[in-house]
């Protein structure tokens, strides 16, 4: 064989390899998925921690798997059992944070659910309005769910006489809100409120 070659067992062992790496990795983001169907962890009523756990759940069992393969065929390492959890993870919490979570909290995505629902009426921006602060605000909660997504996660804690007041580690939260909102030109007012 000339030197540089690679042999056809090699590529077929390589195709065999990302074959078995893609078919794991859709069986356990079906399963990721599903567990939000169920009542595991349900007493977690912050979407982006029980996820969060889920991805950790579900990417042991894509490394589990990886393993019990690993003991049938040679050409599985113990670095693919490392490399199954890490990309699993990496790729889920990625969907989680950039769909479910931005679903669960989009004000852009009440707003045309609500058009849409409604469809068969026009909008000014003052009635859209109105309906955002009714039921989004109001009605579902918004405010209080996320208010207490704060005291859960540590950024804001309750006083004695009943008062809140932001931690350390929120303060901490804001200032890393600051440098993303600089680096990326985002919207000052929402770091920056009393500025504006």
């Amino acid at each position: 064989m000339a030197k540089g070659s690679v042999d056809s067992s090699t590529v077929g062992s390589v195709f065999a390899l990302v074959g078995l790496y893609t078919f794991i990795y859709i069986v356990c983001t079906a399963l990721f998925i599903f567990l939000f169907h169920t009542g595991l962890f349900a007493e977690m009523d912050i979407l982006m921690y029980r996820g969060a756990l889920f991805v950790l759940i579900t990417g042991a069992i894509a490394a589990v798997i990886m393993g019990i393969v690993r003991k049938l065929w040679g050409f599985v390492t113990k670095r693919d059992i490392i490399l199954m959890f890490t990309i699993f993870c990496c790729l889920n919490m990625m969907f989680l944070t950039l769909v479910p979570v931005t679903v669960e909290r989009s004000v852009s995505v009440f707003m045309l659910s609500y058009m849409e629902e409604n469809s068969d009426q026009t909008f000014t921006e003052e009635s859209v309005s109105e309906v955002f602060v009714e039921k989004y605000v109001d009605d579902y909660g918004a405010f209080e769910k996320r208010f207490h997504e704060q005291v859960e996660t540590g950024t804001i804690v309750q006083n004695p006489d009943g008062s809140y007041s932001i931690t350390e580690s929120g303060k901490f939260v804001v200032k890393m809100f600051r440098v993303v909102t600089d680096w990326f030109g985002t919207d000052q007012e929402l770091v920056y409120p009393n500025e504006n």
